[in-house]
């Protein structure tokens, strides 16, 4: 064959890979998705609610029947070799959610070549494994003695050996648990039985409901929304994408799930326009000034009792903020204009920090600026709230910092000085956050960012 023809055969194999992934092919691949797990969630399990893992998850569950609340289970936890249980994903807010509904079910997707993501497969289960321990062991009764804390994994996914690889992890993890600042008490006050993970595929799924009243566990479904198989894909009348919402920085060109869902009809009433309709779309959100990514920021919440609150843009809108808060710091968020008052210069503070990697220098600069106005606050114990877009990263840095330099282990008010600070001292207040508001997750160049500026980290 010559160069020539071998070159045409190679640009036409990379145009048909190229339009398989298409904006509009993955559009409809996560619709179709979607309208499974719906379907799923309606036959067999209407008492529980439906929960999105982050981050992909948020784009495979309709917003008229998501929960309001995400959990974070992150598949790195559950690479094989570095099973880990980390305390920044606790999930700790889930157990309010199944104390109310005896169980629940957790959605997410994975990519081409598997059956299911490693957080449902390995993740999960040594979440719910810890967890399980860690009540057996604080608890004294007598009802706990038969209290599983075996790590359940899917037998076709995980093998046995593997499986007890990570089972001979569970109680360093579990006195990792412990050693923190989580209430493992509280939690415990919350389950009625051990949770136990109970999965669900595309290709392999229940058709009549189960009854979980009289079992001796809480069931976490983990329901996953991808096709695994060409087979199966290829009876789409579209070229289907497996795990289609993954990465979605690199091909949603700034459409979120929420715009998604809102103007899903128009983006996929025509394959040619696809592309043109988001571009259209999200260049008119932005000239609006639209919420975009704040439509979903979770509100606020306080962090324990100490009178400090970390939120999205949204819970900074005047004149409602100014009834619930005494002091608030915007640490990048687009501004609300009556904010930018004169009158309100005391209790206002804007801290110019970017979203991502540019925002990382200006974090640490402006950590003296933040704790500066916020003493005489927080001296009083005043509700301040401190937020950016959606609260999850620059706001958290900056609660972070407040939070170590102001309070004690109790949460009152005490100006630490530099020997009181470690880097233990900084993860705990940081639990405290990460357990307080879920949607909290700090990237780890912020992190890196609060710790050189308390303890000089070079």
């Amino acid at each position: 064959m010559s160069k020539k023809n071998e070159g045409g055969i190679y640009q036409i194999s990379e145009e048909l890979r190229r339009e398989s992934r298409s904006i509009y092919n993955r559009l409809k691949s996560i619709e179709d998705d979607a309208n499974f797990i719906e379907d799923i969630s309606k036959e067999l399990f209407k008492e529980y609610p439906i929960i999105a893992n982050e981050r992909c998850g948020v784009w495979y569950v309709k917003p008229q029947i998501a929960h309001a609340q995400t959990v974070y289970f992150k598949s790195t936890d559950g690479h094989h070799g570095k099973w880990s249980f980390n305390l920044r994903r606790a999930n700790t807010h889930l157990f309010d959610i199944l104390a109310i509904n005896k169980g629940c079910i957790i959605v997410d997707s994975t990519r081409s070549g598997k059956r299911m993501p490693d957080s449902f497969s390995r993740t999960i289960p040594i979440w719910c494994s810890v967890w399980n321990m860690a009540i057996r062991n604080i608890t004294m009764s007598n009802n706990y003695d038969q209290w599983d804390s075996s790590v359940h994994t899917p037998t076709n996914i995980v093998s046995e050996s593997e499986r007890l690889q990570i089972e001979k992890l569970i109680p360093q993890f579990v006195n990792i648990l412990l050693a923190s600042d989580i209430d493992v008490k509280w939690a415990a006050t919350r389950l009625l039985r051990p949770l136990r993970p109970i999965w669900i595929t595309r290709d392999q799924h229940l058709t009549i409901p189960p009854d979980f009243t009289n079992v001796e566990f809480t069931p976490i479904i983990c329901l996953c929304a991808s096709i695994a198989g060409l087979d199966a894909a290829n009876s789409m009348p579209f070229g289907y994408v497996q795990g289609a919402a993954d990465d979605h920085e690199l091909w949603a060109n700034g459409l979120t799930p929420h715009l998604f869902w809102k103007h899903r009809l128009q983006l996929l009433a025509d394959r040619d326009y696809c592309d043109e309709r988001v571009e259209k779309l999200i260049a008119r959100e932005a000239s609006a000034k639209s919420t975009l990514n704040y439509m979903s920021d979770g509100g606020f919440a306080f962090v324990r009792n100490t009178g400090l609150a970390v939120g999205g843009r949204t819970s900074g809108r005047p004149p409602e903020c100014w009834s619930q808060f005494d002091a608030i710091i915007n640490c990048g968020a687009p501004e609300y204009e009556s904010n930018k008052d004169p009158a309100l210069a005391a209790r206002y503070l804007f801290l110019s920090i970017p979203e991502g990697k540019r925002g990382q220098i200006a974090l640490g600069k402006s950590i003296p600026c933040a704790l500066a106005f916020v003493y005489a606050y927080v001296q009083r114990g005043a509700r301040v709230l401190v937020h950016c877009s959606q609260g999850m990263d620059r706001s958290v840095g900056i609660a972070l910092a407040v939070l170590t330099q102001y309070f004690d282990t109790n949460g009152k008010f005490k100006e630490n000085s530099a020997s009181e600070i470690t880097k233990l001292s900084i993860q705990n207040k940081l639990l405290w956050i990460t357990t307080s508001r879920a949607k909290a997750n700090p990237s780890r160049v912020t992190l890196k960012q609060v710790n050189r500026h308390f303890l000089d980290y070079l």
